[in-house]
C-alpha cells in the first residue's frame, strides 16, 4: 500500500483555515510570491474572504513548513534562504531520497514497479506540453513518482519524513533555482535511471541514481557539491 504522508495541515482545526492553508501553499509552491516579500494579513483576508483567525492559523502552519516567517510586531514574509542553505538542504534531501530508492529496490513489488513505469510514461508525455501546463503537471507527477518509491521502501515513518521535505524542495526550486522550465526531458531521464536500477534490484545503483537526480534539481542540471 502507499503510505499517506503527514501534513502540518493535520493540526489545523477549522475548515476555513484548511482552505487558506491549501490555497496559499499552492501559490507559494508555484512561485507566486517572491522570497522576502510581505504577506499582508488584511489582504489575505480579503483575497480568501475570511476573517483574521483562519488566515493566522494557516500562516502559523506554513511557518511550520518553513515557507513563511512570522516576525512579531513586524509582519509575515515569504522565507528567503541563502545559497549555502539551499545547497545544504539538497545535500540532505538527496541522501534521504537516495535511501528510499535503496529500500524500494529491496522491497518493491513487481506490481509497484509496473505502476512506477506508468507514472514515468505519463511524465514523459508532458515534454511537448506548453511550459506552464508541463511544469504544473510535472510537479504533481513528480510527487506521485517519489511517493510511490517511498511506499515501496516499506517504512511509513521514513516515507512520512521524506514526503514532508517535498514542499520545501519544490519551494526552493521555484524561488531560488531555475524551476523546471525547459528541463522536463532531463528530469524524466533521471527518473528512468532510478526505475531501471530498482527493476534490477540493485539498491546501491538506485540510491546513487536518485541522489544525483535530486542534486541536479535546483541549479538547472549543474550538480551541487
Amino acid at each position: 500500500m502507499r503510505f499517506a504522508p503527514g501534513s502540518r495541515a493535520a493540526v489545523i482545526g477549522g475548515r476555513l483555515a484548511h482552505q487558506v492553508y491549501d490555497e496559499l501553499k499552492q501559490q507559494l509552491l508555484a512561485g507566486a510570491h517572491q522570497p522576502g516579500s510581505a504577506l499582508v494579513v488584511n489582504d489575505l483576508c480579503t483575497e480568501f474572504g475570511v476573517s483574521k483567525q483562519p488566515v493566522m492559523e494557516a500562516l502559523r502552519a506554513l511557518a511550520g513548513d518553513r515557507l513563511v516567517e512570522i516576525q512579531p510586531q513586524v509582519g509575515v514574509r515569504v522565507r528567503d534562504f541563502s545559497a549555502h542553505e539551499v545547497e545544504a538542504f539538497f545535500w540532505f534531501f538527496a541522501r534521504c531520497e537516495g535511501s528510499m530508492a535503496n529500500r524500494a529496490a529491496q522491497f518493491g513489488t513487481e506490481a509497484e514497479m509496473a505502476e512506477l513505469e506508468v507514472l514515468c510514461e505519463e511524465l514523459e508525455q508532458l515534454e511537448g506540453s506548453p511550459d506552464e501546463v508541463g511544469q504544473l503537471g510535472y510537479r504533481r507527477g513528480n510527487r506521485e513518482v517519489h511517493s510511490l518509491i517511498h511506499a515501496m521502501g516499506r517504512s511509513a515513518l521514513a516515507a512520512d519524513i521524506s514526503y514532508d521535505l517535498f514542499d520545501l524542495s519544490d519551494f526552493l526550486i521555484v524561488t531560488h533555482g531555475r524551476g523546471f522550465s525547459g528541463r522536463l526531458a532531463e528530469r524524466n531521464h533521471g527518473h528512468r535511471e532510478v526505475l531501471d536500477a530498482i527493476r534490477r534490484r540493485d539498491p546501491e545503483a538506485a540510491e546513487e541514481a536518485m541522489r544525483l537526480h535530486v542534486l541536479t534539481s535546483p541549479l538547472g542540471g549543474h550538480q551541487l557539491a
